[in-house]
């Protein structure tokens, strides 16, 4: 039932919408066999300091994260398919780069290259798909394949890079750089030729003007607690292993439990959120479960294996009710011809959030030789909670609201 499920969505989708979809898991897979492996790469085989690594994998989040807003604009000027085809491209020559290079200089340059990349395809993709679907549910339906597609490239992409690595970390950059190229081949073929809508304002004034648009800025706030909660499983949750056993199989088990989720569990959760749930219900309480699910570590400290894959499970659970809707949702805000603009500071806002979130906790953790303190599983509790409180009042006002425009416009009709 799930599998037809799944088909009939998927024939209900463009063309289009269909490669983007799928474009999920390919991203995913490329970028996945090359990163996990990169810090190793850089200090063992290189044997750079760990300084150079934590540059280099900085100037690669910070590239990205920081740019978003202007690769989204820059879609909305030149075309979504332009902009995707060049950062399949620079991606392509970006993790070529990083496999074969030597030097610091370019590492740095690789970096760059990657995470520029990924500014300019990410929030052009998801403009593309969102607007090739035509309403609500169908959009909702299409990001959920797509985080389903991209969950399946996390769990396969490091199985992929852990067998390559073993040959050459210079193989897994060709292989990886070749996924990309080929999918720069893909896009330019299958890809239509959008038509541009031109401008009517200048860059800095669109973006002044997103900024002022509070209700856009009030969403995209507090959906960013999803990015601040989902990071901890990269800073806190290793933190928390480390203090209770030595064993880095447990790490990978935690990784390899959400991806099992998010694969298998995301259209059964997509299905009840269209049926019963809603979408304020499922983004609040995602949220929410998101940060309740950091409560299962001081409460079960005494069964510490089972603290940790427990807060996995309601962690990913959480996610897949909340963060496809989240991109699903942002057409609400936007015009059409800026609908790019508005997915790149949405995603920048996020990378923001989550930088800020983990320089807090990072504070918290202190030498990360002790246990975490239990406020920062309390704290990131109380974020959830709050924030997912928060946007299921938002999202039900604006229903609401939009429900009482049309119950008048329907009236006056009359």
């Amino acid at each position: 039932m799930a599998l037809s499920a799944m088909l009939q969505g998927w024939r209900t989708l463009s063309p289009v919408a269909r490669l983007l979809v799928a474009n999920g898991l390919a991203f995913n897979l490329g970028f996945y066999m090359m990163m996990p492996y990169l810090a190793q790469h850089i200090g063992g085989t290189l044997g750079l300091a760990g300084w150079a690594a934590g540059l280099v994998m900085g100037l690669r989040v910070f590239s990205q994260q920081g740019l978003f807003l202007l690769g989204g604009t820059l879609g909305d000027r030149i075309g979504y398919r332009p902009a995707i085809v060049w950062g399949c491209l620079v991606r392509s020559v970006g993790f070529g780069l990083l496999g074969w290079a030597s030097s610091l200089p370019v590492l740095l340059l690789a970096a760059f290259l990657t995470g520029f990349a990924g500014a300019l395809f990410t929030p052009c993709a998801q403009a593309y798909l969102a607007s090739e679907c035509r309403t609500d549910t169908q959009r909702q339906y299409a990001f959920s394949l797509h985080n389903l597609a991209s969950e399946a490239g996390m769990l396969l992409g490091p199985l992929v890079g852990m067998v390559l690595t073993e040959v050459d970390y210079r193989v897994t950059g060709a292989v990886s750089g070749s996924v990309f190229l080929l999918l720069t081949l893909l896009q330019w073929h299958m890809l239509p030729a959008s038509v541009v809508v031109p401008q009517a304002q200048a860059m800095g004034k669109q973006w002044r003007s997103m900024l002022r648009h509070r209700a856009f800025m009030a969403f995209t706030l507090l959906a960013a607690a999803y990015q601040v909660l989902f990071h901890q499983l990269y800073l806190a949750i290793p933190a928390y292993i480390r203090s209770v056993q030595h064993d880095t199989g447990l790490l990978g088990s935690v990784f390899t439990l959400t991806a099992v989720v998010g694969v298998t569990l995301q259209l059964p959760a997509t299905r009840l959120v269209q049926r019963h749930l809603g979408v304020a219900v499922a983004m609040g309480g995602g949220l929410a479960l998101m940060g309740l699910s950091y409560l299962a570590l001081p409460l079960l400290s005494h069964v510490p294996v089972v603290a940790v894959l427990l807060q996995a499970c309601l962690l990913s659970l959480g996610s897949i009710l909340c963060f496809p809707l989240f991109a699903a949702h942002i057409p609400r805000f936007a015009d059409p011809s800026s609908l790019g603009s508005y997915y790149g500071l949405y995603a920048s806002v996020g990378g923001c959030v989550a930088l800020l979130g983990n320089v807090v906790v990072g504070a918290l953790l202190g030498s990360g030789v002790a246990s975490p303190p239990s406020l920062i599983w309390y704290a990131l509790a109380l974020v959830g909670l709050a924030c997912g409180w928060g946007i299921y009042r938002q999202v039900t006002g604006s229903t609401h609201h939009k429900l009482a425009e049309t119950g008048t416009a329907t009236s006056g009709s009359r």
